[in-house]
């Protein structure tokens, strides 16, 4: 990692935190936070500025790097009985597929020319601008598509999370990007080996869960011999994932204040805090 960022490992960032004898990655996640949110109130209150607008979190990574689980669980650390969290995935603001189909770009989907990015700008700065019941399109993973005629609604909250690979990329339009709405962000990174173990492994989980589930994507493949799944979903992975993550994913790495590094078990084995 380059000098913008301090590398910690378990027995560094414990002896960064006040007296603890916790090596979890989380406990130093949350104090580095909540340390950031109380340093922002304390400012606004020196400014004596009346601020409704929430503290937004962006997480990106990989494919298969669990961005929402790990969404979830830095929810969990961060609500509090008078701080209220939201998660909001960017999966939400892919196009359909029959416009993707329309506009020939199918066989990009993820890729960043596949995102309404015009969509994403105003949502977030909706939410920066305090306003609530915020709406937007709902995707679905058993669809892999937008769900017809649903919406999902932003209600205001203390902070945002907003989770996906695409939260840092640079969008070749001219104009507001994403992550100009963000306070905070951070991505989340692994071997290659890993995420690819990772992915074959919710792969396998989503062929059993939609085995007898003939309108799902995966119910094809749960009817034909495993090694030709296999070959099917390896070939994405390569053909598609990893050439996202190479050409537009980790290029953004250094776009983050925080880098977290997971172990094969998921266990943070480091995290790199930008210096400013």
């Amino acid at each position: 990692m380059n000098t913008e960022y301090l590398h910690l490992t378990p027995d560094r960032w414990q002896n960064l935190m006040p007296p603890s004898n916790s090596l979890d990655g989380w406990s130093f996640i949350s104090y580095v936070l909540n340390k950031e949110l109380l340093a922002r109130k304390i400012s606004l209150k020196e400014l004596k500025w009346q601020n409704l607008s929430p503290y937004v979190i962006g997480i990106s990574g990989s494919v298969a790097a669990g961005k929402s689980t790990f969404a979830q669980k830095l929810k969990q650390c961060l609500e509090k009985e008078d701080k209220q969290v939201e998660i909001v995935s960017t999966d939400n603001f892919l196009m359909s597929n029959a416009e993707l189909e329309e506009k020939g770009l199918m066989e990009q989907k993820g890729f960043p020319a596949s995102i309404n990015w015009k969509a994403l700008n105003n949502f977030l700065l909706n939410v920066k601008l305090g306003n609530n019941n915020i709406p937007y399109r709902l995707y679905s993973q058993e669809l892999s598509d937008l769900i017809p005629d649903k919406l999902g609604t932003y209600k205001q909250a203390d902070i945002l999370i907003i989770e996906g690979i695409n939260i840092l990329e640079l969008p070749k339009e001219n104009g507001p990007i994403p992550s100009d709405y963000l306070d905070y962000a951070i991505y989340l990174d692994s071997d290659e080996k890993n995420l690819e173990t990772w992915f074959m492994k919710r792969y396998h989980y989503l062929l059993e869960l939609n085995r007898n589930n003939p309108d799902n994507f995966f119910y094809k493949w749960a009817h034909v011999d495993r090694k030709q799944a296999d070959e099917f979903a390896k070939k994405v992975w390569f053909d598609v994932n990893i050439k996202n993550l190479h050409e537009f994913i980790a290029p953004t790495k250094v776009r983050a204040n925080m880098i977290v590094t997971k172990a094969l078990d998921h266990s943070i084995s480091a995290i790199d805090l930008k210096q400013f």
